[in-house]
């Protein structure tokens, strides 16, 4: 029987690896589909995020339809669960926006769909929890995938500079849902507990959201301390933002739970922060510092206010916003030098 020559034996493996490669490359590009399918129709916290997305729109549409100019209050869910726009409205006749989300999207994301909803002659309440600020702007993979769910993608491809812009590849290959997550869903598909925290449900007509669930919350919830230049950058451009587009804008500090002892050194620090970005934007002036002491007051996190408690933030934030109490520079620097 004849013998297959040297050379026919060495051109074998060489025909077989371009066919490996596609093969490759191939299952890579199914894997990247099957993931993008999952992240963005069967993920519950994205499926959660998108249920609410839709009601937070409907309503802000319904605002300036129905009464012109409005309030859009953005931020972490710290602004989700503490300010309700139907007291807002009923009490104090202020329509009201809540645009408040996951604080894992990110300020870049959470602050470019705010500004989807903000029409000429509103006021914009930028409710940012502080970390969120004392961080670098980034675009984390939570704000990329809703931003792609939701059909958002100028969010990341177009973000307020000096945020850069996301390439569509890495977008894509943010769709891949990560190992912590993978995990998770597999302890909570085998333990029978819910595959997701929040519901739907719970979720008011104008953004405001509230869960019965109580747990041990420990604080104060804390921050970075400094403001970078890139965080500041981003509020500058914001706030150029706003001017072009005859927007109102002011800061308010988020209600965190804070324990007796640290009070007064946590609003210091609250203080020292919001020297830092006054000269940016205007700080709606709260005599608490964002540090709120009662315990039973706070849901399941140190950011997540019982609806009771969401009523004080709520009417708190009316006040201000009637009256235009804002800090001074002068007023903060007194409070930071010992002033609490």
């Amino acid at each position: 029987m004849p013998q297959p020559t040297t050379q026919t034996a060495s051109r074998s493996p060489s025909k077989r690896l371009p066919r490996l490669a596609a093969l490759l490359v191939l299952a890579a590009a199914c894997a990247l589909v099957l993931s993008a399918l999952y992240t963005t129709r069967i993920n519950p916290e994205i499926r959660h995020f998108l249920g609410t997305h839709a009601i937070k729109q409907d309503w802000a549409a319904k605002m300036t339809r129905e009464h012109g100019p409005k309030v859009v209050v953005y931020g972490g869910s710290s602004c989700e669960f503490s300010i309700d726009g139907e007291r807002l409205l009923q009490r104090y006749r202020l329509p009201c926006a809540n645009l408040g989300r996951g604080a894992g999207m990110g300020a870049v994301v959470l602050t470019m769909a705010a500004l989807d909803h903000v029409r000429e002659g509103d006021t914009l309440v930028v409710a940012l929890e502080p970390a969120l600020l004392t961080d670098e702007p980034e675009l984390p993979n939570l704000g990329v995938q809703f931003s792609l769910a939701s059909g958002n993608a100028h969010w990341i491809l177009h973000p307020l500079p000096p945020t850069q812009p996301m390439c569509p590849l890495t977008a894509a290959l943010a769709l891949r849902p990560g190992g912590q997550h993978v995990f998770a869903m597999l302890g909570k598909l085998l333990s029978g507990q819910p595959l997701y925290r929040y519901h739907l449900e719970d979720m008011h007509p104008s953004g405001f959201n509230e869960t019965a669930l109580r747990l041990d919350v420990q604080g104060p919830p804390g921050h970075g301390g400094t403001v970078p230049p890139a965080s500041l950058a981003f509020l500058q451009s914001l706030r150029e933002w706003c001017q072009q587009h005859r927007v109102r804008f002011v800061y308010s500090l988020p209600w965190g739970y804070t324990p007796a002892e640290v009070l007064a050194s946590t609003r210091r620090d609250n203080a020292a922060f919001l020297l830092q970005i006054i000269d940016i934007l205007p700080v709606l002036k709260d005599p608490m510092l964002g540090a709120h002491e009662v315990r039973e007051d706070f849901a399941d996190t140190a950011w997540h206010l019982t609806p009771a408690a969401a009523a004080q933030r709520t009417d708190a934030l009316a006040g201000q916003l009637q009256h235009w109490e804002v800090w001074t520079p002068e007023e903060l620097r007194a409070l930071v030098s010992g002033g609490i």
